[in-house]
């Protein structure tokens, strides 16, 4: 591969990986607050969310040192979004963000749609998940990994952290209870990545193709309830 379209690759890779890991973080900041967790668990829960997955998917391909581990962008990233999150969203068993939360319309509606509705949490959790099925197949399909098995590691990047963040609220990861579709969403879009690796076709369209498709498939799920069974 071309020395100058490799570069760009590694630049585009870690620019997806960051906004998906602050889009994580802020909704890992959004559960913990939710379910009434302070600052300490909410930055834990953000961490977890954020780079769960990733390092889980780094693991089973041999890919040292962890990601995180090896730019301190992503770390700091993190703790940036966390107390953001922690100093605007107050701890609730109800609505997170009220009118008298904030005053400002502006800075209301940015943080209303980075902590606050179930809308707007359900609409950045989709967008975070589809560039995670992505990386997540992107680097099973660099490294090796049969295009059968590629979409698995898609699933297990997008997935675990949510999974992970579930085993320290001490309940059944949601992923395996039925409900709206996500493992499902993810699979679909890195399916529909790993095709477009398969039959070589032209950059970006497969990066493209995985987000759209796992962005469409989540949100319709959302908002009709289509539920797994």
């Amino acid at each position: 591969m071309d020395t100058g379209i490799s570069e760009f690759l590694l630049v585009f890779q870690t620019v997806v990986q960051w906004i998906a890991i602050i889009l994580s973080a802020s909704s890992g900041v959004y559960d913990a607050r939710r379910n009434g967790l302070d600052y300490f668990g909410a930055l834990v829960i953000a961490v977890i969310v954020a780079v769960g997955g990733g390092t889980l998917r780094d693991i089973l391909l041999g890919r040292y040192p962890l990601f995180w581990l090896q730019d301190p962008i992503y770390l700091i990233s993190i703790l940036i979004v966390g107390v953001i999150g922690i100093i605007l969203v107050p701890i609730s068993k109800g609505s997170l963000i009220t009118e008298n939360t904030v005053h400002n319309d502006l800075f209301n509606a940015v943080v209303s749609l980075m902590f606050g509705t179930s809308g707007s949490f359900a609409l950045i959790d989709a967008i975070s998940l589809g560039m995670w099925a992505y990386l997540g197949t992107f680097y099973a399909l660099t490294s090796g990994i049969p295009p059968l098995i590629a979409p698995v590691m898609g699933v297990i990047t997008a997935s675990f952290g949510g999974v992970l963040r579930d085993v320290f609220f001490v309940k059944i990861p949601e992923l395996f209870r039925p409900g709206q579709f996500y493992a499902l969403a993810s699979f679909a879009g890195a399916a529909a990545y790993t095709v477009c690796w398969t039959f070589m076709i032209p950059y970006p369209t497969g990066f493209l193709a995985c987000i759209i498709i796992t962005f469409l498939v989540r949100m319709i799920s959302v908002r009709y309830n289509i539920t797994s069974f």
